[in-house]
């Protein structure tokens, strides 16, 4: 499972952003005039004729067929419609050289290589506008208009396409070529489509349709595909509360996964969740990543009111009480176990830092809430996701690191520990990085023995370097003013952030967001205040992706992908056959 995850997270390392408008405008008139200057080599009284051709060979049409989407499409990003056009634009360039180096030898492969040129672009226009600019029937129209602004300004130039044919018949010819290549891809959609339809009843092309559509416009078309290949599942929200003189702290770790990216499913629950709470109950709340892996997905955003209905039931049964707080720490080999201790229940964070520390299957975060129930009230099991090395794994029941997450968990349920009266200190910040999720950095500081900071980051993750360093820096800050701390470092692992690129984006060493955590501590510090304490923990109903169609779907792609590598090129190959015979026949 985790080799196919790879190979269909690897899918992912494609995207590419684009640069300024203004660095292709000027891309865009430079080829222009490069061109210019290869199809008329000469001396310098020669060069403005030279340069005036290349720009209306290639630039001015260009620039032309983006003016006109934009004016069709007016809420389409001009920045994608010239990057396609630049890219179009290229393709013509290499075509109409190496059609020039060819006329000399054989005017048919040259001709026939500009049609091959010019198929290509039309294919390149109707792929992005069908599935970047998500046209599903209008995208044929750009490709056709692109294509007629080249012809028109092509046929303007006798001097580089010599032809006796009207210019009728020449288009009939290149719009025959585009065609063809058309009706190749047909085919080729045709055979990808096949596995997802016949499985999940939607069409590989539709699904990435919606795909690039959450991913580029945030659209939640593609929930609705989640929504019909989704299952029920029983899952847990544990809760804790603090009251305070003035205001109450909440510390939620409900046991579903915040994916799959961007705002889709529970992709922004690490935020949202503590947003709706917080302005209802007007506290400050922590949200933690439970034991669960991408199993876990919720199948679309409206799936939060089913937790909030679960956290508003325990709130309004909740008994606070005066406790101890103790910290206890422990380890089996690389994993371990940081628990708090609240009279008769425990916060425990799992890590393995600076190894991987990745999602913990729900099977495996069960039996650890279990082993440490036998002693406790209440235990909330939280995966520090705390280690981003890199791989896309998850730990499984059986497996070594789960005995060793096990052990660790019990070791320090029931070592014995130093107990003090109950304080907290909190604070939050917001940092603009775009690898840090909504919801920012928040810490709690409190005041077992050594006190212990708890820095909860809402990211797709950290690397062990930059965690090591906020532990140390920490740490440091306690030196400063006599004060022993213990630090823990958390993430949400929100996917909120994962439309950056590709789906592993850690937090790594920034300075901004190093001083706003230091600051906080300071913050938080300061804040120190008695505080009362409730745990509680439920059961909830809730629609996921689950863990077979979650498998299927991966299986799925990676059988997509197997198909094309394979299918693709025999179709290309016949397709230029075709296209042969249409250069030479007509």
């Amino acid at each position: 499972m985790t080799k196919n995850l790879n190979r269909a997270v690897n899918l992912t390392s494609y995207f590419v952003s684009l640069p300024p408008t203004s660095h292709m405008l000027g891309a865009m008139i430079l080829l222009g005039v490069l061109f210019g200057l290869i199809i008329n080599p000469g001396n310098s009284a020669e060069f403005p004729n030279a340069i005036a051709d290349g720009l209306l060979l290639l630039t001015i049409p260009a620039l032309l067929a983006s003016l006109v989407v934009k004016l069709l499409m007016r809420k389409l990003s001009f920045k994608r419609i010239i990057g396609t056009a630049l890219g179009g634009e290229a393709v013509y360039c290499l075509a109409y050289s190496i059609g020039l180096v060819l006329t000399d030898v054989n005017p048919v492969w040259a001709q026939l290589v500009i049609l091959v040129g010019s198929a290509l672009v039309f294919i390149i226009w109707y792929l992005i506008a069908r599935f970047i600019f998500i046209l599903k029937y209008r995208s044929i129209v750009f490709a056709i208009i692109q294509l007629l602004f080249y012809l028109i300004f092509l046929l303007s130039n006798p001097s580089f396409y010599v032809t006796s044919e009207s210019f009728i018949d020449v288009a009939a010819k290149f719009y025959l070529s585009s065609f063809v290549l058309l009706g190749a891809l047909a085919i080729f959609f045709f055979i990808i489509n096949a596995p997802m339809k016949k499985s999940f009843g939607l069409s590989s092309t539709d699904a990435m349709s919606f795909f690039f559509s959450q991913w580029f416009y945030h659209n939640k078309d593609l929930e609705k595909a989640f929504e019909k290949v989704g299952e029920p599942v029983k899952t847990i929200m544990c809760l804790m509360g603090f009251k305070r003189k003035k205001d109450t702290i909440f510390f939620l770790t409900p046991y579903v996964h915040f994916g799959p990216f961007g705002n889709l499913g529970g992709s922004e629950f690490s935020y949202l969740l503590a947003k709706k709470i917080d302005n209802k109950y007007n506290s400050k709340t922590f949200v933690f990543h439970g034991t669960v892996t991408h199993d876990f997905n919720p199948v679309s955003s409206s799936e939060i009111n089913k937790i909030l209905g679960t956290v508003d039931s325990s709130i309004q049964n909740a008994k606070y009480q005066k406790v101890k707080v103790a910290l206890s720490l422990a380890n089996s080999e690389e994993c371990k176990a940081e628990a708090l201790m609240f009279g008769n229940s425990a916060m425990i964070g799992l890590s393995r830092a600076p190894k991987v520390t990745e999602d913990i299957n729900f099977g495996l975060g069960l039996a650890m809430m279990h082993e440490a129930e036998k002693g406790l009230e209440t235990a909330m099991i939280i995966d520090q996701h705390n280690a981003e090395t890199g791989d896309v794994t998850s730990f499984e029941p059986g497996s070594e690191v789960g005995f060793n997450y096990m052990q660790a968990l019990s070791k320090a349920v029931s070592k014995k520990r130093q107990s003090k009266s109950l304080k907290l200190g909190v604070a939050t910040r917001q940092v603009d990085s775009d690898v840090l999720g909504k919801a920012g950095v928040k810490v709690a500081i409190f005041s077992s023995v050594p006190e212990y900071v708890l820095v909860l980051i809402d990211s797709n993750g950290i690397t062990p370097e930059f965690r090591n360093k906020i532990e140390k820096e920490v740490k440091k800050l306690g030196e400063s003013v006599n004060r022993d701390f213990a630090v823990g470092i958390f993430t949400t692992d929100t996917h909120q952030t994962n439309i950056i690129r590709g789906v592993l984006n850690p937090i790594k060493e920034e300075e901004t967001l190093l001083t706003a955590i230091t600051d906080g501590c300071k913050e938080a510090s300061s804040d120190m205040q008695e505080a009362t304490f409730f745990s509680d923990k439920q059961w909830f109903d809730i629609n996921v992706l689950g863990a077979k169609q979650s498998i299927e779907i991966v299986s799925t792609v990676n059988s997509i992908v197997s198909v094309a590598k394979i299918t693709l090129p025999l179709i290309l190959m016949g397709a230029l056959l075709l296209l042969f015979a249409v250069a030479t026949k007509l």
